[in-house]
């Protein structure tokens, strides 16, 4: 039997409207599938570094090394960034994606920095690493110069919570700490500012998820990097630190794919 038109209109409203009771308009052909990431437990190759303050490791991956989704979504991302006002394209490095790993949430030693940037070679991601506590004030003073380099840096709650860490960390050694940004860019603030964005929280997973189409598996959350950490300085036991270094290459790239997402935010932020 053939439904009168206003109930078969009602019907196809019924399954167009997800959990939340929210229209969904897009067919199933325009939803991008999900990009499923796995985490690494292989170290990345790195050098060791002789600072003036110690030794630290670094690595320097190009984003095909993190993984075939990183090729495809970096090239757009940095065109539609290069089209941004006030993007500083003169020079390299002049714009940074910074995200750090910590052993904790107060006063304790940080032990991974990761920056993202535009170098001689195109765009790379720079991991400085300390192998044990004693290393964090070199790689502190090594980031502290690379971003004073830096004209536009932009992080995932970086204002609250990456830039005074560094700062504090560096104080903490009774280090000098004179960074001066022109401008710092945090994407966890122009995320919270989109209206009607379609996420249950601002959480950099959630966004990835849901805007980016993108699921982690074999990651490790960020609530147990601090125990993995010292397990792997107690241990030398690689397996957790590598994961730790991807998971926070993938946090970069994320942030990065973000700003891409809403350029007229980035510009004017």
């Amino acid at each position: 039997m053939l439904l009168p038109r206003e109930v078969r209109k009602k019907l196809a409203s019924l399954h167009s409207t997800d959990e939340g009771g929210d229209s969904v308009p897009c067919s199933a052909e325009q939803v991008p599938a999900e990009t499923v990431v796995r985490g690494s437990r292989q170290m990345p190759p790195g050098w060791e570094i002789d600072h003036s303050l110690g030794h630290y490791l670094s690595i320097r991956l190009t984003p095909a090394q993190v993984g075939d989704w990183a090729k495809q979504i970096v090239v757009p991302a940095w065109k539609t960034l290069l089209g941004c006002e006030g993007f500083p394209a003169q020079e390299c490095h002049q714009l940074a994606f910074l995200d750090i790993e910590t052993t904790g949430l107060g006063a304790t030693p940080l032990f991974l920095v990761g920056i993202l940037h535009i170098g001689n070679h195109g765009p790379h991601i720079h991991q400085l690493l300390a192998r044990h506590y004693a290393e964090e004030p070199a790689i502190l003073a090594a980031t502290r110069q690379m971003l004073d380099e830096v004209q536009v840096l932009v992080s995932f709650n970086g204002r609250s919570f990456d830039v005074p860490y560094l700062r504090d960390r560096t104080c903490y050694h009774r280090m000098e700490w004179s960074l001066e940004l022109e401008r710092h860019v945090d994407m966890l603030h122009v995320a919270r500012r989109q209206p009607d964005l379609p996420v249950p929280n601002h959480r950099l997973v959630t966004l990835e998820s849901r805007l980016c189409r993108r699921r982690r598996e074999d990651d490790i959350p960020g609530s147990l990097i601090p125990a993995a950490y010292h397990r792997f300085v107690d241990t030398g036991e690689s397996e957790e630190l590598a994961t730790i270094l991807h998971h926070n290459q993938v946090d970069l790239l994320t942030t990065m794919e973000l700003a891409a997402r809403w350029p007229e935010d980035f510009s004017s932020s």
